[in-house]
């Protein structure tokens, strides 16, 4: 009995895994793979025959192993009732008709699967109709199609939408066997049916009128009716000039000649109505009407707004017909950011914008006047180089196109006014032609100019001529091409190698300097450079060339530095190791240096653009101009003749001190000690001109020779000698950090400088 049981035991486990083998082979009733999509989905109303949407049941892949068959009902919801349909290739069937014999067999291919390529046609038979649905069934036939995809679209051409229905219409599959799995997909929406008008092409105008073009769509198949009329009405103050008597079709079967309009309310609305049959397709026409102001004085300036009426639900209720207003034309630069570099020719500027705000606003032979300020000149028009020598001189001949719009040519009529800065241009309308449309719009672009160096800020131009436009419109950001700063060192008359501060020149952008130019450090006059200053790149790829000192007005007094490339991001250069030789003539004050050169202010050389020469012109648009920035990078504390005057300042606690406004560093800081304010006396003697070498510590005791006195002070000690005759002191001097430390106002009687204290800000100044 034990082993009888065993042995069913091992029966009943190798079916059951025979069976696990099997399943896969074999989809179920919900077979992953069939999808059903909604391909056309109209809006359509309620209580009427319309011609719904299409689906498509989509099956892939497809298992023919199991099913040579697959059913499923197809299912509209309540009382609609199907007229015509069409399934898969058959066409559209009317299944009301009484010859139907209630059965629509076509066929689909299926593709790809087990062959390559189409691999046959699958019959597909629609039966068992009702008002609502049918019986579908998808036939295997002789094709092999195991795992292919096919298709099968399904359109309900013609169904009876009953009365009260809303929002979207579903169709419901129900399987019956195989593939068609159960599902629902939207074909329809019901909506509120009506027209949608829209203002395709509106006018600006004043009061000539202007016209509009307007497009009437219908938001479901078959609203238009002899019975409703549209009514668009005009506010006060506008009236239609005439019926429509032109109307054309956009789209849809609308039969554009059974179109027809009048005029009502004394032409302040217009009418429109369709005497044709009925639309099967959702239709759309348009037209064009033109608008009069009936009365200036009741037409309100700006927008011209109609009411949308009549016996349709009308999308929207208001429309923009046009806009009323007074003849005008604005002109505006389209990039007024635009940078441009001070000194430099040949400059881009913005492109410049001329528009009517009104159609027919512009004047036969009118002008229009583009002037710049005293420090810009036009050098370039439309790409094209301008020369107010004119002719063989200019590649921009007067009388060439600018631009030209419909039926109007804007020209160049040449440079005048002082210093050639007005740039005037004339308006030329089309022989015949009395009006025109649309609104017209001119650019002059690719423009250029030349700009004196030193000047910075906004580019304004002032506009004018006989047209009417005036204003002013800012076409550029001018900046200064570099930055200049320095440090500053004092420095005496008559005195060779004397250090100057570094200089630091920044590029405002990358190729700010041009590197086919000469950049140049200028001195003032009686002092020269001693020997030739170390010049490198410490900051971006600009690469430099040579760099000499050369005579610039019989002495050596220019740096002159070239380059071999250009740089592609902003570079920073450092001048260093500057010395001076100062001749005795010089005055006390600051030494200020020019930076300039072709490479950063060229229009000190360079004036208009000569054809013949192919080059510009030598004679420069400011000679004289020859500096993009100046800088202070020493300061001369000795009159001619005279003694040397100083004036220093130490704040307490700070080991930063300033002689003649130039900083300077101290490696110990003043301090205050029984009610006694401490200097470091070395620095102080170095502020009040005594040089290095004339300061002597043997260890114990601190000299400092100069101006005919020669002071000592001992660490420790309350004497202090000046030329040899002590002097006692009610503190001792102290020692600090290696430095001796006086109170400041010893220190003054010392070297014969008035002292002051400032206890608000814990400063003292010596002078």
């Amino acid at each position: 009995m034990l082993k009888t049981r065993k042995k069913w035991i091992s029966i009943l486990l190798t079916l059951a895994m025979l069976v696990g083998l099997m399943v896969p082979l074999a989809a179920p009733a919900g077979a992953v793979g069939t999808v059903y999509t909604s391909l056309e989905v109209p809006t359509v109303d309620d209580n009427d025959y319309y011609k719904l949407g299409k689906f498509q049941i989509e099956i892939d892949p497809v298992y023919v192993n199991v099913y040579n068959y697959h059913e499923a009902y197809v299912d509209l919801p309540g009382d609609f009732e199907i007229k015509e349909i069409s399934i898969a290739n058959s066409g559209s069937v009317d299944v009301t008709d009484p010859t139907f014999d209630g059965t629509i067999e076509a066929t689909a291919t299926a593709t790809g699967g087990s062959k390559s390529g189409d691999v046959g046609d699958v019959k597909v038979i629609a039966s068992n109709f009702s008002d609502k649905g049918f019986k579908i069934k998808i036939e295997r036939d002789t094709a092999d199609i195991e795992g292919a995809k096919l298709r099968i679209p399904i359109s309900f051409d013609w169904v009876k939408v009953p009365s009260g229905v809303s929002g979207d219409i579903q169709v419901t599959i129900t399987n019956i066997t195989g593939q068609l799995t159960d599902g629902k997909v939207v074909i329809a929406r019901v909506g509120e049916g009506g027209l949608k008008v829209s203002a395709i092409k509106t006018n600006s105008f004043s009061d000539a009128g202007g016209t509009v073009k307007i497009r009437v769509e219908e938001t479901i198949a078959g609203k238009l009716s002899k019975s409703d009329k549209l009514k668009i009405e005009l506010p006060n103050g506008f009236k239609w000039d005439s019926e429509v008597t032109e109307f054309d079709k956009v789209w849809g079967d609308i039969d554009n000649s059974k179109l027809a309009s009048t005029l009502s309310n004394s032409g302040k609305t217009l009418e429109i109505w369709y005497e044709g049959t009925t639309t099967n397709q959702r239709s759309a026409f348009e037209f064009k009407a033109k608008i009069n102001v009936d009365d200036p004085d009741e037409a309100k300036m700006g927008d011209v707004i109609a009411k949308l009426k009549g016996g349709y639900t009308v999308s929207p209720s208001e429309l923009v017909v046009g806009t009323y207003g007074d003849y005008d034309i604005t002109i505006e630069a389209e990039d007024p950011e635009v940078v441009a570099y001070a000194g430099m020719n040949d400059q881009d500027v913005s492109n410049i914008k001329i528009k009517e705000v009104l159609a027919n606003t512009i004047v036969n032979n009118r002008t229009l006047t583009l002037t710049l300020p005293e420090n810009a000149r036009w050098v370039r028009i439309n790409d094209l180089k301008v020369n107010p020598e004119g002719g063989d001189y200019s590649q921009l001949a007067t009388n060439s196109d600018i631009d030209k719009d419909g039926p109007v040519t804007l020209k160049f009529a040449g440079l005048q006014g002082t210093n050639n800065r007005t740039a005037k241009f004339v308006f030329k309308v089309d022989e015949g032609t009395t009006s025109w449309d649309d609104e017209l719009e001119f650019t002059i672009e690719d423009l250029g100019v030349a700009l004196k160096g030193g000047v910075t800020g906004d580019l304004k131009v002032t506009v004018g001529g006989s047209q009417g436009i005036s204003g002013e419109i800012t076409i550029a950001k001018v900046v200064a091409p570099i930055s200049v700063k320095a440090d500053k060192t004092n420095v005496q008359i008559g005195k060779a190698a004397q250090e100057a501060g570094n200089i630091v020149i920044t590029e405002a952008a990358a190729e700010a300097i041009d590197y086919e130019g000469t950049l140049t450090v200028t001195l003032p006059k009686d002092i020269e450079f001693n020997g030739t200053p170390d010049v490198k790149v410490t900051k971006g790829d600009l690469k430099i060339d040579d760099v000499n000192v050369i005579d610039g007005k019989g002495r050596n007094d220019v740096l002159e530095i070239t380059f071999k490339s250009e740089s592609s991001e902003a570079s920073t250069i450092e001048i260093s190791n500057i010395k001076y030789d100062i001749n005795r003539v010089l005055g006390e004050g600051d030494i200020e240096v020019k930076i300039g050169g072709t490479a950063v202010v060229n229009t000190d050389v360079e004036g208009y653009y000569d054809a013949k020469a192919n080059a510009w012109d030598s004679d420069g648009f400011w000679p004289g101009t020859d500096y993009a920035a100046k800088v202070v990078n020493a300061v001369c504390v000795t009159p001619a003749p005279g003694g040397a005057k100083y004036s220093a300042s130490f704040v307490i606690g700070s080991t930063t001190y300033t002689v003649n406004g130039v900083q300077n560093t101290m490696d110990v800081a003043p301090y205050v000690k029984n009610d006694r304010t401490y200097l470091p006396v070395r620095y102080v003697a170095y502020a009040l001109g005594i040089t290095p070498e004339n300061i002597l510590w043997d260890g114990k005791t601190a000299t400092f020779i100069g101006e005919g006195r020669v002071v000592q002070v001992t660490p420790g000690s309350a004497v202090m000698t000046i030329n040899g005759a002590p002097v006692t002191m009610d503190v001792t001097t102290d020692l600090v950090n290696g430095r001796v430390m006086v109170p400041f106002r010893w220190v003054a009687q010392a070297f014969g400088a008035q002292v002051n204290y400032d206890e608000a800000t814990q400063t003292v100044s010596i002078n």
